[in-house]
């Protein structure tokens, strides 16, 4: 049997990767990429069954990049059920729905959709990654995607090589919290590191609900898959979207 995802124990959700070897975007704190850190060898290939997915959904990319090796990353899906895809690179061409992590350098500003661009119908969500030195960078990129009606999803960074530096300008964004509120050096289902605190990540979430609405969400509740569902519950709505699409397309072209 597959080594299953420890976050994914109790959930609908499985992770396949077909490429092998570091991913070449290199993402800041990736635990992919660092060294022993990943759940499996990433010199192998991670594909469990269909059998062992059944009726549950497959994540491709978990690890690496759903756009690199893209023709293989397809193949490997096409067996599955059901699936989806995660990427950092905004390319949407894909035979199902794409979770687009907008901001894989997060220090930086977020990529966002060319003014007129069309909004892929298979775009189950946009995946932003959140720190207390980014935060205008994030509420802008929030602001884009909502106003476009696209989901938002924040995922709080974790830190392995050092403590990270709280700007005196988080401090006093987030008026209540002082700079040892931010983060605590604990255990993450696997490895060690410093860890965004629960106060931090409902303050920011608080913000953005506020301000942008019910599009904003945040990934986890807790580190379990289980306890989160927007995974699953976004691939249903999207998927429910991609049918009524080719619905149409075939009333048209009847």
């Amino acid at each position: 049997m597959t080594t299953r995802n420890p976050k994914q124990e109790g959930s609908i959700l499985f992770d396949a990767r077909p490429q092998v070897g570091p991913c070449p975007m290199n993402c800041s704190q990736c635990f992919y990429n660092r060294p022993g850190a990943f759940y499996v060898d990433i010199n192998q290939p991670q594909i469990p069954t269909p059998e062992e997915v059944g009726d549950g959904i497959c994540r491709m990319n978990c690890g690496h990049d759903s756009n690199i090796e893209r023709d293989k990353v397809i193949a490997c899906a096409k067996q599955y059920k059901h699936f989806f895809f995660n990427t950092s690179i905004p390319k949407f061409d894909f035979p199902g729905p794409v979770v687009l992590t907008a901001n894989p350098r997060e220090e930086e500003p977020s990529w966002m959709f060319p003014e007129g661009t069309p909004i892929p119908l298979n775009l189950m969500f946009v995946r932003l990654r959140v720190s207390a030195t980014n935060l205008k960078f994030v509420r802008e990129a929030v602001e884009h995607f909502t106003r476009r009606t696209i989901p938002v999803t924040l995922t709080f960074m974790a830190y392995y090589e050092k403590q990270p530096v709280v700007p005196q300008s988080a401090i006093d964004e987030l008026a209540f919290l002082s700079a040892d509120k931010f983060y605590v050096f604990k255990k993450r289902t696997l490895n060690d590191y410093w860890c965004p605190t629960d106060e931090f990540m409902i303050r920011v979430w608080g913000e953005m609900l506020q301000q942008f609405g019910y599009l904003v969400t945040l990934c986890g509740g807790s580190d379990k898959c289980k306890d989160c569902h927007n995974c699953d519950s976004y691939y249903w709505q999207t998927m429910k979207r991609l049918r009524l699409a080719d619905f149409c397309e075939k009333l048209v072209n009847q």
